[in-house]
């Protein structure tokens, strides 16, 4: 029972971490990542029924795909930048450990797995969950854009142009993006 407490809490983290990007924008309410990783798990799990694929495989994903950000904090493209490809992943590497030695021990295999497809999009819902990921960031760039102007959103748009392959997805993204 003592490690679901810390999972919870390292879930709860993610709360009060914001969403860093749009706080660059200089708004100061913005979104936490639970509240992006919640969005995200909508879109998730209507698009993984409709597509039929494993429902239960597809909300798992969208709802630790940002998890480690508990402890690495949100990372902006900038910031992986400055800090490097190999750091970054090193990060992200201790941190799933961090967090995986938080879950039940039968649950441990299982939580790897989901993270490792994720990082390779090695399957076909690892890969729904990271463009939807994108578009739900789309959507709320669309959402901010009204209040402080589209061209000060356009990176966020093109961001999610450069990983949305599906041709469903992307007539989506074309959509809320014009």
């Amino acid at each position: 029972m003592e490690s679901l407490v810390k999972l919870w809490q390292y879930a709860a983290q993610l709360k009060a971490e914001e969403r860093r990007g749009w706080k660059r924008l200089g708004l100061t309410r913005v979104e936490s990542v639970a509240d992006h990783s919640f969005g995200l798990a909508m879109l998730a799990w209507l698009e993984a029924e409709r597509r039929k694929y494993d429902v239960g495989m597809v909300l798992k994903l969208a709802l630790i795909h940002d998890l480690e950000e508990a402890i690495t904090g949100d990372l902006t493209p900038a910031d992986k930048r400055i800090l490097g490809a190999p750091e970054v992943h090193r990060a992200r590497r201790r941190a799933m450990d961090e967090l995986i030695q938080n879950l039940p021990s039968n649950l441990r295999g299982s939580y790897r797995r989901l993270w490792t497809d994720l990082r390779l999009l090695r399957t076909k819902e690892a890969l729904l969950v990271h463009e939807l990921d994108k578009l739900e960031m789309a959507f709320q760039a669309a959402r901010i854009g009204r209040r402080v102007g589209r061209t000060r959103v356009q990176s966020f748009f093109q961001s999610a142009t450069r990983e949305i392959k599906d041709p469903e997805l992307r007539r989506v993204l074309n959509k809320i993006a014009s």
